[in-house]
């Protein structure tokens, strides 16, 4: 049997392909935040890029399926950033809190289009709602991480003990609320500042100590 005739065109490059996935995913990444996702013709991209919009759908076969994965593009580069910090061999726990709020503010600082994102996926696509970084989930690789890295700054002595999911849980809402509040109110954000700003509220907090002793215990 005659073996059948090679199709005409050069053999696919994984490093190009690659290549170019990644720069439709950082042009659609901006042209949606800046138009919405309702807003966004798939021919703008492309014209950003210099291709035609077949070139485009190669890739990604809807509009849909190209605003998901930039979406979870942009959240992998959060996780892997954050995932980072924590690991890093820092021993004060109490440092490497501090590196890890800094170190969200200022992926969100220097890349404002993926705040952008998440707001306009958490408004169209309810269905596809995931927290961003922070929120423990059971049997969780990071929520395990992140219980082991609660033990340690408990151990230490400088915090009160108290559920690891109740810590995150609340810090990852002041950190989207912060981000949230920089987009929508187009004030210029230093995340070296908010984030002293934060820690000082959350470990100083408001009451002097003689206040908080007039304070009733439950709930402490």
């Amino acid at each position: 049997m005659d073996a059948a005739p090679r199709k005409p065109g050069r053999p696919k490059d994984p490093e190009l392909e690659a290549r170019r996935r990644a720069q439709i995913l950082d042009t659609a990444a901006k042209v949606f935040a800046g138009f919405g996702f309702a807003g966004t013709q798939v021919q703008v991209i492309a014209d950003r890029l210099g291709v035609g919009n077949g070139t485009v759908y190669r890739y990604f076969p809807t509009k849909e399926a190209l605003f998901l994965a930039a979406v979870e593009r942009g959240l992998q580069e959060l996780t892997a950033e954050m995932d980072r910090v924590l690991a890093a061999a820092v021993d004060d726990p109490v440092e490497r809190t501090r590196r890890a709020i800094r170190a969200y503010l200022g992926f969100f600082h220097r890349r404002p289009e993926m705040a952008e994102l998440f707001i306009q996926e958490r408004a169209a696509f309810p269905h596809h709602h995931r927290p961003l970084y922070f929120a423990m989930k059971d049997g969780d690789d990071r929520s395990c991480r992140q219980a082991e890295f609660w033990d340690r700054l408990v151990a230490s002595g400088r915090v009160r003990d108290m559920p690891p999911d109740r810590f995150f849980a609340v810090l990852g809402d002041l950190l989207y609320g912060t981000i949230l509040t920089n987009l929508l109110s187009g004030r210029p954000a230093d995340p070296v500042a908010q984030t002293e700003d934060m820690l000082d509220v959350i470990m100083e907090g408001m009451l002097t100590d003689a206040e908080r002793n007039r304070q009733p215990g439950e709930g402490r």
